[in-house]
């Protein structure tokens, strides 16, 4: 039975013994057509891709906005440090200052909408000069996620007066 020779057509089952009727022509072409299908590896790489642009598209929305609300604490950092640096630097009990220094830490934040707060503590003798801001997030994917359109960031900066 090893040995088995069979005209085309007449497929061959398991135990040798072929089947009583023949595949019709068309059968027999549809099974073939079939068989290159399934072989064929045309349209693998769109799948491929199609599944994991998704995965990118994500990673990329997180890397804008993780480095937009950075760049955006790092503003609100600096600009809590120079207002309190102008705070201690240019502090008068008799004066008007905080206007001043408040001005100085808002125009540190370009394009930011911020509150700013600088307190005095003559016992303590120190300044500190607080910032918040709710800078918006960027892309949409991410505040799908996070359910809100911005994030509140915070910075303080305190410093010992100089007399």
């Amino acid at each position: 039975p090893a040995n088995i020779q069979t005209p085309p057509g007449f497929p061959i089952t398991q135990s040798g013994a072929s089947f009583l009727a023949p595949l019709s022509p068309i059968k027999e072409r549809s099974c073939s057509m079939l068989k290159r299908f399934l072989r064929s590896e045309k349209g693998q790489a769109m799948v491929e891709f199609a599944l994991v642009l998704p995965l990118l598209l994500a990673l990329l929305c997180g890397i804008i906005d993780f480095g937009w609300l950075y760049y955006n604490q790092i503003t609100l950092n600096n600009a809590a440090r120079e207002g309190a640096r102008y705070a201690v630097i240019h502090y008068d009990p008799t004066v008007d200052w905080k206007d001043e220094a408040e001005s100085r830490m808002i125009n540190g934040m370009a394009g930011v909408s911020s509150a700013v707060a600088i307190v005095s503590d003559p016992v303590e003798q120190q300044i500190t000069a607080s910032v918040t801001a709710t800078p918006r997030i960027l892309t949409g994917f991410t505040s799908t996620i996070l359910g809100k359109q911005t994030m509140e960031l915070h910075a303080s900066c305190t410093m010992r007066l100089e007399n």
